[in-house]
């Protein structure tokens, strides 16, 4: 289908000073576990953005120098000669689909104890002594910077961005957000109490930034666009710095108009320290959610203006647009997520856009510092270590076969699809249940959850395009029934459930509650998919430490019950600090009255109550319902079954029995579509059941020894 007009805004080429983008995509600057040091899969994995239609595709923020390194983070950096080949097979690879290629450059603010320089400081920067020490994120002291050292940082700025512009990089731009880089922190004055020419008035505290844009700009010349990622509010306490911080009806606009002459684009976020509020996932932030702190910041200035906001729709982008709100549409997740949207868009094929969930599974790598994951797209990340192209799909060798594939939830759905698009003869796709998806057809209905529908959605219509895949509900099967049904394949994704008699993990003993408290006793199914009687007075253990217990505390206290949650963990639902849902999350609980106790171990009494035993003592108590949030248990049966008929197979001409999932190990809904994904990628191999090898970026002994001398020349910085 060709373009519709509605959409054809979109894709206008807009100038970038002495650049041109070739539509209005930009792939903001974001980690992928890659950095520098692994060239070849951070290449891969941009250049797939690139060939997916954005214009402008950026690296991430990257360290300018040793002691502001954020290792063990995978982070690139940029502070020699060597970080400049490795960086120029990424801007290459972007470039060679037409897309700018951009680099993020940075100078982290926070104190450099964990660092490839074994504990170095910044330069001229410490930690503020005495008694002026501030319990603060990146608390290292302005105020003992001397003016020799302020040259010094201006200068490692300039040296980079001439080591960007020799890697080949279109695209420049300075961090000056998140409350987090050197920029930032000269500009807000909760950092910035310095007396002299460099701190107190707006003008002195811009003034190092100016210096700096001006500066790099001298060096790098005509040919290199210049721009800046600048953070228009820090919020209020306590997710920001309250009147402290930069305000979007405050100095931001004037901060704009005081740098518009030195920058060729604006890139807006917001947030302070808890840069999540930038990042927020889909639980707490709908589409667009920035508009409020940035509609208004384009009138002042002339230079194309780029936003953010977890933007999937092309119509919220077209409106965006339009409204006068930004030029540009910048966009993480929705390019992790799908990094073909653009494409899509321009050739029509508007419903086949893989959408962002909003479940931060990306942020938590990022931050759990692993390699790049998401939800809706097992392949990103694995485009150079194996060969993963999200849109392309090769015939299978042996695509003569008949597969049976046994439960559609995401790691079901996810493998009959990609069997289907690899061709083989006929795929039947089957559940006793009456609708596709499995568990997120519950799971979905936690607050905020809504939004994970897309898994299902986006997998029900690839499925219902494809002609040799057949989906057959409301079909109960056991192993004796799938050994009779004809299919050469049977792959088992039957999921997993909550237990009444879960094993703590911790203790690695039953908890017990099925035994004393059987009547009380619940599982997350039973709530959310079977709607069973709650009582009054709920107890909510948690032993998984992600979503499922806030959540169903959530659900139950805005249903008006008293509810109790209790986790032997340190924080509640210790992995949402890695999706960056902790803190939204603690304050809705607060607001609801839900009492939370952490570091508690629960365990029933002998009079039918709860033993509830923290390092502050113990006491038990009374309750209606006990909702049991354990580990969850393999639904394997009819894998099993099968496996023990082997002796049968071959007269039902079956040659092989898999299973994928949670059925093989429950897990984030990540790992079962990954899991479903990778065993249909590579269901011709000579062994699908085990993963092939992939590609390490590692250097091995004895191939580059010139490259280990202290002379070599991939070390030299030439300043």
């Amino acid at each position: 289908m060709p373009l519709s007009d509605r959409y054809s805004i979109l894709f206008e080429p807009i100038r970038l000073g002495p650049k041109w983008a070739k539509n209005r995509f930009w792939q903001t600057p974001h980690a992928s576990g890659f950095g520098s040091d692994h060239p070849s899969s951070q290449a891969k994995y941009r250049e797939t953005k690139a060939e997916g239609g954005w214009g402008v595709v950026f690296t991430e923020a990257t360290s300018i120098a040793p002691e502001v390194d954020k290792s063990p983070a995978p982070l690139a950096r940029l502070w020699d000669d060597g970080d400049v080949r490795n960086l120029r097979c990424v801007a290459e690879s972007i470039q060679k689909h037409g897309a700018l290629a951009g680099i993020e450059l940075e100078y982290h603010s926070s104190i450099g104890y964990m660092t490839e320089g074994r504990g170095l400081l910044a330069r001229g920067v410490d930690p503020v002594p005495g008694d002026s020490a501030l319990a603060v994120p990146y608390a290292g002291s302005l105020v003992e910077l001397e003016v020799e050292d302020i040259e010094e940082l201006k200068q490692l700025h300039v040296e980079s961005a001439l080591r960007a512009k020799e890697a080949g990089f279109d695209l420049i731009t300075l961090h000056c957000g998140h409350a987090a880089s050197l920029l930032a922190h000269f500009l807000i004055p909760y950092y910035n109490t310095r007396t002299d020419e460099y701190g107190g008035s707006f003008e002195n505290r811009i003034r190092f930034t100016r210096e700096t844009l001006h500066a790099v700009r001298e060096a790098v010349g005509n040919d290199v666009a210049v721009g800046m990622r600048f953070g228009v509010d820090t919020l209020d306490a306590p997710f920001g710095l309250g009147d402290r911080g930069i305000r979007q009806d405050g100095e931001a606009p004037q901060f704009i108009e005081a740098m518009d002459d030195l920058v060729d684009y604006w890139d807006l976020v917001i947030g302070g320290f808890d840069w999540a509020q930038d990042a927020q996932s889909s639980r707490t932030a709908a589409e667009n959610h920035e508009a409020k702190y940035v509609a208004h910041l384009k009138s002042h200035t002339a230079k194309p203006v780029v936003n953010v906001g977890r933007f999937n729709s092309p119509d919220t982008m077209v409106d965006v647009i339009n409204s006068g709100q930004c030029d540009i549409i910048g966009a993480a997740r929705a390019a992790i997520s799908d990094p073909f949207l653009p494409e899509k868009v321009r050739s029509g094929s508007i419903e086949d856009i893989r959408e962002c969930i909003g479940c931060n599974i990306c942020v938590s790598r990022d931050i759990g510092m692993g390699r790049i994951q998401c939800t809706q797209n097992a392949t990103i990340g694995e485009e150079f270590r194996r060969g993963w192209n999200p849109e392309l799909f090769i015939p299978a060798a042996n695509k003569e076969n008949d597969v049976l594939v046994i439960g559609s939830g995401p790691a079901g759905m996810e493998c009959a699809m990609v069997l289907g698009k690899r061709g083989l003869r006929n795929v039947h796709l089957v559940d006793s249940a009456s609708v596709l998806g499995g568990s997120i057809n519950w799971v979905s209905k936690l607050p905020g959850r809504h939004e994970w529908r897309r898994l299902i959605e986006y997998r029900e219509h690839q499925l219902s395009k494809l002609k040799n895949v057949e989906v057959i509900l409301n079909a109960e099967f056991n192993a004796e029934e799938a050994l009779d049904y004809g299919a050469g394949i049977i792959i088992a994704a039957t999921g997993s459930y909550y237990t009444h008699n879960a094993i703590d993990p911790h203790s690695r003993e039953p908890f017990g509650f099925d035994t004393v408290c059987a009547g009380k006793v619940l599982t997350p199914e039973q709530i959310l998919r079977d709607d069973a009687f709650v009582g009054r007075r709920v107890l909510v253990v948690d032993a998984d430490g992600y979503f499922m217990g806030p959540g169903l505390a959530e659900l139950l206290a805005k249903n008006d019950h008293q509810v109790t949650l209790v986790t032997r963990g340190e924080h509640i639902g210790e992995y949402l600090r890695y999706t960056r849902e902790s803190s939204a999350t603690l304050r809705d609980l607060y607001a609801l009255n839900v009492e939370m106790l952490t570091q508690t171990m629960a365990r029933p009494s002998a009079s039918g109550g709860v033993r509830l035993t923290s390092p502050l003592g113990e006491e038990v108590r009374e309750f209606d319902s006990i909702v049991l949030v354990g580990p969850r248990v393999p639904e394997d049966g009819i894998y099993k079954g099968l496996r023990r008929t082997r002796d049968l197979w071959a007269e039902n001409e079956i040659s092989a029995v898999y299973r994928i999932g949670d059925s093989v190990r429950p897990h984030l809904i990540a790992e079962a579509i990954f899991s479903g994904h990778r065993l249909a990628r590579e269901i011709d191999n000579s062994n699908p059941a085990l993963p092939l090898p992939f590609i390490r970026e590692r250097r091995i002994i004895g191939t580059e020894s010139e490259e280990l001398a202290f002379e070599a020349a991939a070390l030299s910085v030439r300043s």
